[in-house]
């Protein structure tokens, strides 16, 4: 009988301790699977926190619908009934820029339109059609790559807010290629942003989405009592395997397999097979003994912190409504938020009748420090940075904060290759293998189809091992 760890109770580590449990109780081998996970209980960065009417999200808001990996595995664990779609206002979205809100324009007409750029750097947008690829085999910062196809001012309001919304990070420092694929890949094929979109429209027909082939489509989804329904429903289909309060302190490689070492005198663990769904930083330590070199690798990979305050107001108490998804702040306006999510505005029943829940993140790559404060500076800043931008100076009828010291990995140039590095050395340590959103892709739906991923491998080792 082979026995399978996985290290890591987060949503990488539940989804691929259960797509292997499925994969492996389908092909009729015996086995034996533990999932170990060092907090009191799983799902990570996922946890939607309901008090006094309010649910408020630790982390992600949702997930895109328009990839079927997340989708697929709601249908195996019979969550279908409970997914809920975004309302309609989410599709506005807004980047806070020379001292007030602007709507992102959703269409070319709406675009020369939009006061967010000059008229100048609207028409630079236009020679996209003529800037000059990026050479073979290079690595741009998602700004050079910015700059250079779309001109600085489209760069500097529309790329770097964007990075912030997804990444807290720099986009001086991170890789276009291993952030955004999908535009690099555009880039290569079509040779310009714009031509892709025609071509990919004339052959596919009009999106209705919202999305564009250099940008996420479809619909933000999460389920009626938040997020963490997921994550829950993977720990129910997984009773009997988890064990909580386990932290990883050594592995140990054996004749054959692994062991597996926990702090606070937890018994050793033996494994034919050990799958560290860990922060790529969270990993490193414990491997230090089994592979110094390997350890190394993974020090290398840097995170950004976040902190995340959640507000409720009486909505008689706004200026104005909140109907939007919310707004980002590019990091020229030197603002101490990133933004702001409008999460009554994007779901419904996340605030009580009366009431409006916002969700304000500080912190990020630029201005880590600042995720460091204490709860209620925080709380204060985020107060302040509302009034100023949103005019809301009513005192918060609901406060909630959340702080993630590491948030978000982040993808600096030379992932791809630090990624290359990290497979061949795995190579010399059969039946070891990594997983998380510290290696290929951060959001919600990179981590469920990563699970399925490993579980192929996992599979394709075990019959290869007989």
């Amino acid at each position: 009988m082979k026995r399978i760890a996985v290290v890591g109770g987060g949503i990488s580590g539940l989804a691929t301790a259960y797509q292997l449990d499925q994969r492996l109780r389908a092909a009729g081998r015996p086995y034996r699977l533990q999932l170990f996970e060092a907090q009191p209980q799983v799902g990570g960065k996922i946890a939607s926190a309901q008090r006094d009417g309010f649910l408020c999200e630790a982390g992600p808001n949702g997930f895109l619908d328009s990839k079927p990996s997340t989708l697929a595995l709601c249908r195996e664990l019979g969550l279908e009934a409970e997914l809920m779609r975004s309302q309609a206002a989410a599709a506005r979205r807004f980047v806070y820029s020379r001292g007030r809100l602007h709507q992102l324009p959703a269409t070319p007409p709406a675009f020369f339109r939009s006061p967010l750029l000059s008229l100048p750097a609207r028409l630079r947008v236009v020679g996209e059609l003529w800037a000059p690829v990026s050479p073979a085999g290079s690595d741009p910062t998602v700004a050079e790559f910015g700059r250079r196809r779309l001109g600085p001012e489209a760069a500097a309001r529309l790329l770097d807010p964007m990075v912030s919304g997804v990444f807290a990070g720099d986009p001086d420092r991170l890789s276009l290629k291993s952030c955004f694929p999908r535009i690099a890949e555009l880039e290569h094929d079509y040779h310009s942003l714009i031509r892709a979109l025609v071509t990919l429209q004339v052959k596919g027909g009009r999106r209705s989405d919202g999305g564009g082939p250099a940008g996420p489509g479809g619909a933000l989804t999460s389920f009626r009592a938040g997020l963490s329904v997921l994550p829950n429903a993977l720990a129910q289909a997984l009773q009997g395997v988890i064990s909580c309060a386990h932290p990883l302190a050594a592995v140990e490689s054996l004749e054959q397999g692994y062991r597996l070492h926990f702090a606070a005198g937890q018994p050793a663990q033996e494994c034919d097979v050990a799958i560290l769904a860990l922060q790529a930083s969270d990993a490193a330590q414990p491997l230090r003994d089994l592979d110094a070199q390997l350890a190394g690798m993974l020090e290398r990979f840097e995170y950004a912190p976040v902190a995340v305050v959640g507000l409720g107001f009486e909505q008689a108490d706004l200026p104005r409504p909140l109907d939007g998804f919310g707004f980002l702040v590019p990091g020229e306006e030197r603002r101490k938020i990133l933004g702001s999510l409008w999460t009554s505005s994007i779901f419904a029943h996340r605030a009580p009748d009366g009431c409006v829940l916002l969700r304000t993140l500080i912190g990020g790559a630029r201005r880590p420090e600042l995720a460091e404060l204490p709860e209620t500076d925080l709380i204060a800043l985020a107060r302040r940075e509302l009034a100023d931008i949103l005019d809301i100076r009513a005192a918060p009828v609901f406060e909630q904060v959340f702080r993630w010291p590491k948030a978000i990995c982040q993808y600096t140039v030379g992932h791809a290759q630090r990624l290359q590095q990290l497979d061949d050395r795995l190579t010399q340590l059969p039946g070891l293998f990594l997983t998380g959103n510290a290696y290929r892709g951060v959001a919600l739906n990179d981590c469920t189809l990563n699970a399925v991923r490993i579980a192929e491998q996992v599979d394709s080792y075990l019959g290869a091992e007989g």
